[in-house]
């Protein structure tokens, strides 16, 4: 065969083969993707409904719309509706299995997803499934309508009418109509939300949104770069009433149980500001000065939780109780609560309280939880310091210092504490002073030593009170008084009655 009828046949047969291509590529890419749905929704436990796909060439593939649900019953229960489905992708990535992204652009006209977790331990979807979605992870992103409704136990995330846009060349935007976040601990609406978006190396920012009156976020941002790793990050940066909160949070949940990582500070947020934006009904001022906060491990494994918290406040005021200071620093680890210092300052009066305490095995313990600790109180004016406990500050005036150390087990209380008080009054009664050793057992209440004087009067004794039903007691009391009826002075019948 002559060599001009062999160019003339290759020429023939690549025009037929690129006609061929041309022909067949929508029928084999829209067939190709409808089965990879199938099967890769089938291998993670959910059922896969297409309704049609158009797959013009050199054209973005088309959706109408795609249904997702989850059908194993003790699963994580997932339903998904996206309607006009438009996905540009990468061929070349595809065919020649490179590492780059396979999604070009993802475009979804409407979304609707209900997810519901009832069981904290339940995985979701498989290791393999977990790194199909990371592979799956656009270049550009475009949702124009959003319906979301999260359950997470007693926690309800809805979000209605969301947009999002988001692209590695551009900058983005976000806006809901509302977001509702309701829990047993919160209860909020967040409405006409307005924000910017950032997409690069698979981290997603959003940034520039205002929450409500003086609630502002600066900037979050979603890491989804180990997500085929099985594990997210949130990094965020929050105005909060005239102060800060920024946070760092990471899950992971390769191994059997998940674990978290948070770590966490504030600074300057107005409490008076906080208490009128939620509506408190009793107003509270004052400032978070600073705080920070650490945690590691699982809530479902207490064994191998890590965690810590520092905190202070300034200028409190609540209802007729101030504080000019309250600092409070614990650690959590090895299953014991320590308390590193609680310390409250109200003018000259001051209370340092130290200790440990056992993790509550359940709810209920936190209630009666087993405490062993050391306390140490000097206190100037003692009717401004009960006042912030809740007592009628006109019943209790004076000095009192207070030192020794104090545990309580099974709802019982045991310790030491020893008592000088000057210029006291009890309930109205003056006591010029009062020194006082007390041992504080489960049964019994000792009295090691115990001096009342008030004027020329003296009560001073010794003894052991039972505390159990019996009621017993026995010690010694020694008392002198130049006039009873300064004791009695309730008992006095008025002048003109008998």
């Amino acid at each position: 065969m002559p060599s001009k009828n062999r160019l003339f046949l290759l020429s023939g047969l690549v025009v037929l083969l690129a006609v061929l291509s041309v022909a067949f590529a929508p029928f084999a890419v829209s067939n190709g993707i409808r089965l990879w749905i199938w099967w890769a929704a089938k291998q993670e436990g959910f059922i896969a409904t297409i309704d049609q796909i158009d797959a013009s060439f050199l054209r973005p593939v088309v959706i109408r719309q795609l249904h997702l649900k989850s059908t194993r019953e003790n699963a994580l229960r997932v339903d998904l509706t996206a309607t006009y489905v438009s996905v540009g992708l990468n061929f070349k990535h595809i065919l020649l299995h490179t590492g780059g992204r396979i999604i070009h652009s993802l475009s979804i006209r409407e979304l609707r997803v209900e997810v519901r977790r009832t069981n904290p331990n339940v995985r979701a979807i498989t290791r393999r499934g977990w790194a199909a979605l990371q592979r799956l992870l656009p270049e550009n992103l475009s949702i124009a309508n959003s319906e979301m409704r999260v359950e997470n136990g007693p926690t309800l995330i809805l979000l209605r009418r969301g947009f999002l846009s988001a692209s590695e060349t551009e900058a983005g935007r976000f806006s809901a109509a509302e977001i509702m976040i309701a829990s047993p601990w919160l209860r909020q609406t967040f409405s006409q939300l307005r924000g910017a978006t950032h997409w690069e190396a698979n981290r997603l920012t959003l940034g520039g949104l205002t929450l409500s009156r003086g609630l502002d976020l600066q900037s979050a941002t979603a890491d989804f770069s180990r997500l085929g790793k099985q594990r997210v990050g949130v990094q965020f940066d929050v105005d909060v009433f005239g102060g800060k909160i920024r946070g760092n949070i990471s899950h992971e949940w390769r191994s059997q149980h998940s674990n978290w990582k948070i770590a966490g500070g504030a600074s300057d947020i107005s409490l008076g500001q906080t208490s009128d934006a939620f509506g408190f009904a009793d107003r509270v001022d004052g400032l978070l000065h600073a705080a920070n906060f650490t945690f590691r491990g699982n809530l479902a494994e207490p064994d191998h939780i890590t965690a810590s918290l520092w905190g202070e406040l300034t200028g409190l005021t609540w209802r007729n109780r101030t504080a000019e200071a309250i600092m409070l620093g614990a650690a959590v680890y090895n299953r014991k609560i320590e308390l590193q210092q609680l310390y409250i300052r109200q003018k000259n009066n001051q209370l340092v309280l130290s200790g440990e305490a056992a993790f509550p095995t359940n709810a209920s313990g936190w209630l009666s939880p087993d405490f062993r600790g050391n306390i140490s109180a000097s206190i100037d004016q003692l009717g401004d310091f009960v006042a912030l406990f809740g007592a009628d500050p006109d019943d209790f005036a004076g000095k009192i210092t207070i030192e020794g150390a104090m545990d309580t087990r099974d709802r019982k209380f045991g310790g030491h504490l020893a008592v000088v008080g000057a210029s006291l009054t009890f309930f109205k009664t003056a006591i010029d002073s009062l020194t006082a050793e007390l041992n504080l057992r489960p049964v019994e209440l000792e009295v090691e030593q115990l001096e009342i004087k008030r004027k020329n009067d003296l009560l001073s004794g010794q003894g052991k009170i039972d505390l159990s039903g019996a009621h017993n007691y026995s010690g010694t009391l020694e008392a002198r008084a130049d006039n009873l009826f300064d004791y009695f002075a309730s008992f006095r019948v008025p002048a003109g009655k008998t």
